[in-house]
């Protein structure tokens, strides 16, 4: 019996923006918010629903240049099949589409996953890894291939320009982490763009963000949260100081801390999108998840 697939969200615990000048940045999974996929058999011809959008439509009717039919077609060749067979393959996601926890490479990874294991080919994570990343390209460009590897291997990852992508030893599911989503759309081409132009003023800051996530690391091998929140707040302090931030997400982050968060950050491009936050313990993670809901906004765990 063939089993549903998934992949998880990833989010940026340290180090966003500061990885596009060549310092280190830290990505964990969320293991709890997923993408799934699933095919079933039908009798008449392959059709591709979202559950989510409300998608239903064949192979033929997809946009050539979408990423899901470059996907479809990058499976076709891996797998060596010449059509796709008639069944459907079924797609839902706990995942918030363009908000910065990687909903793209969810979708390619657990989509991979489910054709691997559907036709009996076991493609290696290092081989699904490679075909998402060719899919993250035409969804940003350039990508860093953070999304892709994080979500992938399903493990905290440490990624620099210079040294490429190095899993961490540590345990993040001790980690009492809040994601909430701040409501708040922004587009992060423009506030990456903000920062380069104003790079002269910002390097000290970013250099300084590349240190802090040097500590981190050591904080995370050591499972010592109050180190891990004390630098949450400090990287907040930095990408504030870089105009990435804005008064919604300070306003929401500045709530965590007065509710004894012991860290808070934005996640991600900023000014909007989502912020995290480590609650002292899982009990108290319940209790901050309730004053945001009260306020309307969407908590993950």
């Amino acid at each position: 019996m063939n089993m549903t697939s998934s992949a998880p969200a990833k989010t940026i615990l340290f180090g966003e923006h500061a990885v596009v000048y060549g310092e280190p940045a830290i990505a964990i999974p969320l293991l709890n918010i997923r993408t799934y996929a699933k095919i079933h058999p039908s009798d008449k011809e392959f059709r591709l629903i979202s559950e989510n959008t409300g998608m239903n439509t064949t192979y033929n009717e997809l946009d050539p240049a979408s990423g899901i039919k470059k996907l479809l077609d990058l499976l076709m060749d891996e797998l060596s099949i010449s059509n796709l067979p008639p069944v459907n393959l079924q797609i839902s996601s706990d995942i918030p589409i363009a908000s910065g926890l990687g909903s793209g490479a969810a979708l390619s990874v657990a989509v991979i996953r489910e054709f691997s294991q559907y036709f009996q080919k076991h493609l290696s994570n290092e081989r699904i890894n490679e075909i998402a990343f060719e899919i993250e390209k035409i969804y940003h460009g350039f990508p860093s291939g953070i999304d892709n590897t994080t979500i992938t291997y399903e493990t905290p990852i440490i990624f620099s320009k210079s040294d490429g992508f190095t899993r961490l030893t540590a345990d993040i599911s001790k980690l009492p982490l809040l994601i909430i989503d701040s409501g708040i759309h922004s587009e992060t081409v423009n506030v990456v763009s903000d920062v380069k132009k104003n790079y002269d003023n910002n390097k000290t800051y970013i250099k300084e963000i590349g240190s802090l996530v040097k500590t981190a690391k050591e904080a995370l091998g050591n499972g010592n949260l109050k180190e891990i929140g004390k630098l949450m707040n400090e990287n907040q302090r930095l990408l504030s100081q870089i105009n990435v931030s804005c008064k919604e997400l300070d306003h929401y982050i500045g709530i965590a801390r007065q509710n004894g968060a012991l860290g808070s950050k934005l996640t991600g491009a900023g000014r909007g999108g989502n912020f995290i936050v480590l609650a002292g313990d899982p009990e108290h993670r319940t209790q901050l998840k309730s004053i945001y809901e009260s306020m309307g906004l969407r908590v993950f765990l």
